[in-house]
């Protein structure tokens, strides 16, 4: 993504921009002229009438000059204005496709960053400043035409100080570049820190480390202040010694100029329309060290957000995919191999098949791999080996959209939206009709507490659902799934912050509810999935067991052995194969 591609689709517009640039450009010559007419031959003659025509024509052109940059400004803010929305655009598309494991080594600032401060560094410099070069550049053009044809030397006079402009600005530019880098550097990190600090508040008070954090957030305070203070003294010195320069060529051209009026090798009002010609000459310069500073950061601020626009999706789309219509719910895993890195696998040789409308559960101890089977399934990750199966397609070939239409997922920590109580239940499903959410809402046991709230479906629910306790939030996610009506439904932890009995009646509700759909829970609590058609038990990334409950029960192995430590002390869930 470059520059040139962002206003390549406004072409017409942009060349429309420089014709109404260069006409103003030209019209702004007229003045300094006009003052020289003014000075040699109104004054002299006191020739009321034709002072009355210069001002007129003057005035006009004036008028003339307002109109085309009035029209120009408007309509390059209109074309900068598009070009960020189309840019803001494609970051947004782009993120929506990045895998997971990109999106997790990037904080939310530094997401936020790119698509905001980022966005807004390319904002101005195309709203302000790429228009703007181009116009200084034709005025610099323009007036260096007019100051050689009024008088060669002096204008060779003025120029004498550009080399000195010139070296200053190539020796100064190279270094605010690197010291902006380091300002965004610092200033990333410090949002960072602070967006950790702030959701991780509650264990920064119990472990007493508000000190700590004060005295990391002085030092990255005092880092920044240090960047910004030498950006600042370079800026400063930039901006002191193109002054300097600058007025030491004008005095070169007073001096000069002055002696040439003086022997009558020029006339006054000549003096003047140069004088006010070279005023015109340096105003582009500087505007251009402006621009070139303005352009360095959107730079800068550019091939940050080309780094997201270059980071690949770990689950490619396949060039001709299969669209799904209808799935019926038939998953099978073929000799599947997976890992996060290369140097472990996280799950290996998983071999197993579900046949549409069965409920499977998923139990094993904590790093087994439950979740990352789950993960698979919904495709967030491809395996290294192996393949899945879903109604007899490789997952692989399928259009990814079109397939998880026919999923819902609630994960043990699942996330609500800012928003209504009601935005977040018909998030999947927003053509949903009320009797389904209610249906939905029965089935995750929330319809008592919502019934509660004041506003009801209408309550707001905080970012990230901080107005509900976590048992509340699972069962809104849980209502959000079931009103999706999926084929395939993934339970990862779904109901862990609700109480046993509460839990039980979910379950059950949750799967009488998606009969005839096939189901996956994943759960810690046995008593979750005993009444499961398969139990798939993992351990170490490894299948060791697969079958119903009494089954896993009878063979007395791995499953069995976890069940009587889980329900050592309840009797009620004894039986005589389980002894």
């Amino acid at each position: 993504m470059t520059f040139y591609s962002l206003i390549s689709p406004y072409r017409s517009k942009i060349i429309l921009v420089l014709f109404f640039i260069l006409t103003a450009n030209l019209l702004s010559l007229a003045l300094p002229w006009g003052i020289k007419m003014i000075i040699d031959d109104v004054l002299i003659r006191g020739d009321t009438r034709l002072l009355a025509v210069i001002v007129l024509v003057l005035t006009g052109l004036l008028i003339l000059q307002m109109g085309f940059n009035f029209v120009r400004k408007m309509t390059g803010n209109v074309i900068g204005e598009r070009i960020v929305c189309d840019l803001r655009e494609k970051i947004c598309w782009q993120i929506h496709k990045m895998s997971l494991s990109s999106i997790r080594t990037m904080t939310a600032p530094q997401i936020l960053t790119r698509i905001t401060g980022d966005v807004e560094n390319i904002r101005r410099f195309i709203f302000n400043d790429a228009i703007e070069s181009i116009y200084a550049v034709l005025s610099l053009g323009l007036i260096t035409a007019v100051l050689l044809w009024i008088n060669l030397r002096l204008t060779l006079v003025a120029l004498l100080a550009l080399p000195l402009f010139a070296l200053m600005y190539f020796r100064f530019v190279p270094r605010l570049k690197d010291g902006y880098q380091r300002a965004r550097d610092v200033n990333g990190r410090l949002a960072a820190r602070i967006n950790e600090v702030l959701n991780g508040i509650a264990v920064v008070r119990v472990f007493t480390a508000e000190d700590r954090e004060k005295e990391r957030f002085s030092q990255q305070q005092k880092e920044m202040f240090h960047v910004a203070k030498g950006n600042h003294a370079l800026n400063a010195g930039l901006w002191t010694g193109i002054d300097f320069f600058t007025s030491l060529g004008v005095l070169a051209v007073l001096w000069i100029g002055g002696m040439d009026v003086i022997h009558h090798r020029m006339t006054p009002g000549g003096l003047i329309a140069f004088y006010s010609y070279l005023g015109m000459l340096f105003s582009p310069l500087v505007r251009l060290v402006v621009i070139n500073s303005s352009f360095q950061e959107a730079n800068a601020s550019l091939n940050r957000m080309n780094e997201i626009m270059e980071t690949a999706g770990d689950v490619p789309q396949a060039r001709s995919p299969l669209v799904l219509e209808q799935v019926k719910g038939r998953i099978e895993f073929r000799n599947v191999t997976f890992g996060y890195s290369s140097q472990e696998d996280v799950l290996k040789d998983i071999t197993f098949s579900v046949q549409p409308g069965e409920t499977v559960g998923i139990v094993g101890p904590s790093g087994a791999g439950k979740t990352t089977l789950m993960n698979l399934m919904v495709r967030f990750f491809d395996p290294q080996k192996g393949e899945i199966l879903i109604d007899g397609h490789d997952l692989r070939g399928l259009d990814l959209t079109a397939y998880r239409r026919h999923l819902a997922v609630v994960l043990q920590d699942d996330y609500l939206f800012s928003g209504t109580v009601r935005d977040n239940i018909l998030y999947g499903n927003p053509r949903a009709s009320r009797q389904e959410m209610e249906e939905a809402v029965q089935a995750a046991r929330a319809d008592g507490f919502i019934h509660e709230l004041t506003e009801g479906y209408e309550t707001q629910t905080g970012e990230r659902g901080t107005q509900f306790s976590g048992g509340q939030r699972q069962r809104i996610a849980i209502a959000r799934a079931v009103v999706r009506r999926p084929a395939v439904l993934i339970l990862d932890e779904a109901t862990c912050a609700v109480d046993a009995m509460t839990e039980n009646e979910i379950q059950k509700a949750v799967c009488q509810k998606m009969k005839g759909r096939t189901v996956f829970i994943v759960a810690h609590r046995f008593s979750t999935i005993m009444e499961a058609d398969k139990i798939l038990v993992l351990d170490g990334g490894r299948i060791v067991e697969f079958g119903d409950h009494s089954y896993l029960l009878k063979k007395k192995g791995f499953y069995s052995n976890l069940y009587l430590e889980q329900f050592k002390e309840d009797s009620r869930y004894f039986t005589a194969e389980s002894v």
